[in-house]
């Protein structure tokens, strides 16, 4: 929470510094449908996601976008039971992320721009929380306070790549896009899991 304050503050002290530059401030809210790849093999789930971004201009319709994001991400899992009962995994990781997007704007007329963008972004473990349920009974549940505490297997950082499109108009902005994970999440180096995001976004610029 306080590295998300700290550039939230920091991307607002550079708005009223660059008002003269045409930077602008952007609030996001969506949804985020995200999966486990890899070995892993689950089932996408649902989750909000919550954040800001900052737009400076770098050439004629070009710019970047750093942001800071509340991203839930993970998946869910249906399987059988050596014993033949119905079983579901449910994983919940949360996370900051630090997108930093490159930013291509075409102008249609002086309400409706369309754009389009790609870049990295970098995700900080916060929280999270397992859930196994077998015959529809809980029979395990259990909550990462941190990713490094005792027995959890995950790594706590991830990294990847961006690419998305949107509309603005006026200051109303809506736009899509997929994350792609390229860090493997699981300390087994032999199991694979890498996270994907398909995301759709809702937000006002400043």
């Amino acid at each position: 929470m306080k590295k998300i304050l700290l550039i939230v503050a920091v991307l607002f002290c550079a708005a009223n510094l660059s008002k003269a530059q045409d930077f602008t401030v952007g609030v996001r809210v969506g949804m985020n449908v995200a999966n486990i790849g890899g070995d892993y093999e689950g089932d996408a789930k649902l989750g909000l996601k919550a954040g800001i971004v900052g737009t400076f201009p770098l050439a004629d319709n070009i710019y970047l976008e750093p942001g800071a994001f509340f991203s839930p991400k993970g998946s869910k899992l249906e399987y059988k039971t050596p014993d033949g009962k119905n079983a579901k995994h449910l994983c919940n990781l949360n996370y900051l992320e630090i997108p930093i997007n490159g930013v291509y704007k075409y102008e249609i007329n002086s309400n409706l721009t369309v754009r389009g963008h790609l870049g990295p972004y970098f995700g900080f473990g916060i929280c999270g929380k397992s859930k196994d349920k077998i015959d529809g009974k809980v029979d395990k549940d259990t909550k990462v306070k941190n990713f490094k505490q005792s027995g959890n297997n995950l790594k706590a950082f991830d990294c990847g790549l961006n690419i998305g499109a949107g509309i603005e108009f006026s200051v109303c902005y809506l736009g899509v896009q997929y994350g792609l994970g390229l860090v493997n999440m699981s300390k087994d180096d032999d199991y694979k899991m890498r996270n994907g995001v398909f995301s759709v976004d809702f937000g006002v610029n400043f």
